[in-house]
């Protein structure tokens, strides 16, 4: 590794250290964020006092007359979340830490969640841009995506264990 790409680095984890000191909350409640951002998918912390969840929403920007386009991704950090509504039910594929294999499992496709704390953290990778914002707001809709994921890391933080359906039970046809 080249001296530049050590000090970029670096840079980089002092601006992440700096987000939590700008919203005022501790470091290790902003892992889910920063581990959505580094690996992708969405991700739980608890500890005593704090609960947080991230859940990733992928949106492809595309412009047909330049032919350049880009995944925009914004990421919601909810510290202390709770789904107060659940709406439809969707039957999705799901693999989970150390399981073998995906599961089956059913999730519902809206939710609404009240949280203490909402923070959105938005990447455009055409703009080479990272933006955090708190959006001053103690609840939330998702629908889809963000959805299956915030009711999964809801249930790694109650301590439930993911069941479905093996995925051997599906059959081709």
């Amino acid at each position: 590794m080249e001296p530049a790409d050590i000090f970029r680095n670096i840079a980089f984890l002092k601006a992440e250290e700096d987000v939590a000191v700008r919203f005022g909350l501790p470091a290790e409640a902003l892992l889910p964020l920063f581990f959505s951002l580094r690996f992708g998918g969405d991700w739980s912390y608890a500890s005593e006092n704090l609960r947080t969840v991230s859940v990733m929403k992928k949106t492809s920007v595309y412009d047909e007359e330049t032919k350049l386009g880009s995944s925009v991704e914004e990421i919601y950090l909810l510290a202390n979340p709770v789904i107060e509504e659940r709406e439809g039910t969707v039957r999705r594929l799901e693999k989970c830490g150390d399981q073998p294999s995906r599961l089956l499992v059913e999730r519902p496709y809206r939710v609404r969640a009240r949280a203490e704390r909402i923070l959105k953290m938005t990447i455009d990778p055409r703009a080479g841009e990272i933006r955090v914002e708190d959006l001053r707001k103690r609840e939330i809709r998702f629908e889809g995506s963000p959805a299956y994921g915030l009711a999964h890391e809801l249930e790694h933080l109650e301590k439930k264990e993911i069941t479905g359906r093996d995925l051997s039970e599906l059959r081709f046809v």
